[in-house]
């Protein structure tokens, strides 16, 4: 197979280089050749021949009329189209690029038909003694049409992706929209205008259809470079024609350069630029799906990541949090969707080369490897004009130390270390590459209660001093209420609720959330009418009056269940005590309704309980503080 693959690649290369050889540097190669195979005074003459002069000139003169008119045009179109929004902004997007799609001549007789002496503004512009056809306005106009949509083109993505936030911050700072375009926009869309301006300058130097059918051939007058070419082709005059085709030749050859020059301007710039921008979303996903075999994991999810907020992937078992992780990571590759990074797919990119630092569960900490050298590992394998050097790399490990404190642990193997201070140094080791982003699977799930609760504070505090954006998966629901500014809550595959900790908790979108969030004691029963009949307890429900005899199920959290030595409504139940459990700050009590026979928790704090004096056995009456009623999956 890699014989096979090595063979291919040869192919293709081999016939990439043929191609270029035969087609670009053959045909360049043999004009200088042509043009001096009489040598250096043969070439001389025919450079300064009057009319070959005269055409060089014309070039130059309808480049520089052309050029800075379709700049002006493309700056304002590409501000226009991804700024403002506008009737037939569309169809506009669609027919600037109408020059790539008609024949040069067939544009030069479209501008005969409009300005000529027998054309729609000929006997206007007769009588204003105004000759465009066969004079060098009828030429400027036929390169600004070849020419138009270069400079639009490469402005109008460049403005898309920067957006309008740092324009509105500039006027919102009291600058003038004409500052704001010259000290905000122009430095960000500078490589990329004269990108434009290069490639739409090239292209007019070498205009030869529009032109010819506008010039006229008048000699001496209307002929630009190309054109003298031909006639001087045309009248076997070969040296003199090469000579002038040298020129051409050699004006293109320095836009070449200039161009490659800014090419790799424009991709420095992009990366700083990009390493530095502020996006409202700083992972996206769209439609993912992930399949093991038969079994689904991912189910075409979608989600985004704000910017800057550490978020908690949450979830039963198999419901995908993991492999979501990994798929972000690049650990993984997904069936089908997108990962999206700051605006910029990164699904076919590899993991390494993703800006991600990666927290282990079990740390995956080089056992062989000193502190210092664990967190020093990514810096120093990377490319050695990228890596940083020494002083740097120290530098930024006992910075790092410090922020995990653990700057006096730098020499210790990792076996020396207890469970949260490896999970700390993995952290630093994952922070040490400066990631884009942070990603954590399941980070405290092998240490102890203790340590996990005093961990994942120190996390929040952490997040809240660096900023970075932070993707975590917990089974611990706790920790994810505690420690996140958003929760997304999967099963199966798909997301069943996004929201703030408080939202998801307190606002659960169905059962599934509610039942998956902590204790709950379940009743089952029927609406009817607006009220819900949950065996002997009758909730109102009005925001659904007009659901008839459908079956419902209430839900009641522990700390929801109150207890009363004496009915004193209706709504109340008589229990027996059952069990009484005391987990130190809070009482759990086991109930059993006299009603039903079912068992139900309810929870108070110590001074509650105390109060009560409650003993296992004795009769109780409890009423519910909160109840929540789903029916079919949907929240009323």
């Amino acid at each position: 197979m890699k014989q096979e693959s090595l063979i291919v690649r040869s192919f293709l290369i081999g016939v990439v280089f043929f191609l270029t050889v035969l087609i670009l540097i053959l045909p360049i190669y043999t004009v200088f050749q042509e043009a001096f195979s009489k040598g250096f005074g043969a070439y001389w003459e025919g450079i300064r021949e009057p009319d070959t002069v005269s055409a060089f000139k014309l070039t130059l003169l309808v480049i520089g009329i052309a050029v800075p008119l379709n700049t002006i045009f493309g700056i304002f179109a590409a501000f226009s189209l991804t700024r403002f929004e506008f009737p037939g902004k569309s169809w506009i997007l669609t027919i600037i690029d109408s020059p790539f799609s008609v024949s040069p001549v067939i544009s030069g007789l479209i501008f005969i038909l409009l300005f000529g002496r027998q054309g729609w503004f000929g006997p206007w512009l007769e009588k204003l003694d105004f000759k465009i056809v066969f004079n060098t306005p009828g030429l400027v106009i036929a390169t600004v049409f070849i020419t138009l949509p270069f400079v639009a083109r490469e402005l109008i993505p460049v403005l898309d992706a920067t957006g309008m936030e740092e324009e509105e911050a500039g006027l919102l700072l009291g600058a003038s929209p004409i500052k704001v375009f010259l000290k905000i926009v122009a430095p960000g869309i500078k490589y990329g205008l004269l990108y434009g301006i290069i490639l739409c300058n090239a292209r007019a130097m070498g205009e030869f259809g529009a032109v010819s059918v506008l010039s006229g051939h008048i000699r001496g007058q209307t002929n630009t470079l190309p054109l003298q070419i031909e006639v001087l082709y045309n009248e076997y005059n070969s040296v003199a024609a090469f000579s002038a085709a040298s020129l051409l030749v050699f004006l293109s050859l320095i836009t070449l350069v200039a161009k490659q020059i800014l090419e790799r301007k424009i991709k420095i710039v992009k990366k700083r630029n990009f390493s530095k921008r502020r996006y409202n979303v700083g992972i996206e996903v769209k439609n993912l799906v992930k399949r093991f075999g038969n079994f689904t994991a991912i189910d075409d999810l979608s989600l985004d990541v704000p910017s800057g907020e550490l978020v908690a992937l949450l979830g039963p078992s198999g419901s995908g949090k993991t492999t979501l992780l990994r798929i972000i990571a690049g650990l993984e590759d997904a069936d089908k969707g997108q990962v999206i990074f700051e605006g910029r797919e990164v699904g076919k990119k590899n993991a390494k080369d993703r800006g991600v630092g990666f927290v282990f569960q079990h740390y995956a900490l080089f056992r062989h490897m000193t502190i210092f050298e664990n967190i020093a590992f990514g810096l120093e394998v990377r490319k050695r004009s990228e890596r940083p050097s020494k002083d740097t790399i120290r530098d930024k490990v006992m910075s790092l130390l410090k922020l995990v404190q653990l700057e006096n642990f730098y020499n210790r193997y990792p076996s020396e270390l207890s469970g949260g201070q490896r999970q700390r140094i993995a952290l630093a080791r994952a922070l040490a590459i400066e990631p884009r982003f942070l990603l954590l699977d399941e980070p405290f799930g092998a240490l102890d209660a203790k340590v996990r609760k005093e961990l994942r504070n120190w996390l929040r505090r952490l997040h809240d001093e660096i900023h970075i954006t932070s993707v975590f998966v917990t089974h611990d629901q706790e920790e994810a209420l505690e420690v996140s500014d958003k929760v997304v809550i999967l099963r199966s595959g798909k997301i069943e609720q996004v929201g703030t900790p408080d939202e998801v908790y307190n606002h659960p979108k169905n059962s599934f959330v509610f039942h998956f969030l902590g204790d709950v004691n379940l009743f089952h029963g029927r609406v009817q009418g607006g009220q819900t009949q949950l065996g002997e307890i009758k909730v109102d429900t009005p925001e659904h009056s007009e659901i008839e005899n459908a079956s419902a199920v209430g839900y009641v959290r522990p700390y929801d269940v109150e207890i009363l030595r004496e009915p004193i409504e209706a709504q109340t139940i008589p229990a027996e005590i059952q069990y009484i459990h005391s987990t130190g700050r809070n009482v759990k009590i086991d109930l059993k309704r006299l009603d039903t026979g079912t068992i139900l928790e309810s929870q108070l704090n110590s001074s509650e309980f105390q109060s009560l004096n409650l003993l296992p056995g004795e009769t109780v009456h409890i009423r519910f503080k909160k109840i929540k009623v789903y029916v079919e999956d949907y929240t009323i």
